[in-house]
């Protein structure tokens, strides 16, 4: 009987597609609020990119941007705070993987043209954040798939 058991879970393992198991978890909104957090609030707001450099006009919080909400026209308006762009920002689940997604065209100007694809995406730093945040959920995935089937 135990020899059964332990051959099962030898198959079961061995039926286990990884990318399936990670896209459970990409498609957790916890875990996508996570990601989004770490691509805005501590990466973008301090002008970092998800390639590791810094973005070189500083960070795309603040646009000078003719009719934007709350500053006279020409002025700074703060998009952290208004939420404009930051709000946009998404997780598109893949079958390998997950993509950052925003709206990067705020009042005509595309942040993608001003910092290049990078502005999207996760440094190293925030990589391994990522690492420790799903480990847990990574390994009762595993174990349900192992025991389970």
């Amino acid at each position: 009987m135990f020899i059964d058991q332990m051959i099962s879970l030898g198959r079961n393992a061995s039926k286990i597609n990884i990318n399936e198991v990670l896209s459970t978890i990409w498609k957790d909104p916890f875990v996508q609020d996570f990601i989004i957090n770490l691509n805005t609030k501590e990466q973008l707001f301090f002008g970092d990119l998800g390639n590791g450099g810094k973005m070189p006009q500083g960070s795309p919080s603040y646009i000078s941007a003719k009719g934007s909400r709350g500053a006279p026209d020409g002025e700074s308006t703060n998009l952290f705070l208004t939420g404009e762009f930051y709000s946009t920002f998404d997780i598109q689940v893949t079958q390998t993987g997950f993509v950052i997604i925003a709206n990067t065209s705020i009042y005509g100007k595309d942040f993608k043209d001003l910092y290049g694809f990078d502005i999207l995406g996760l440094n190293e730093e925030n990589l391994q954040k990522l690492i420790e945040f799903i480990r847990t959920d990574y390994k009762e995935e595993l174990s349900k798939r192992i025991i389970e089937g």
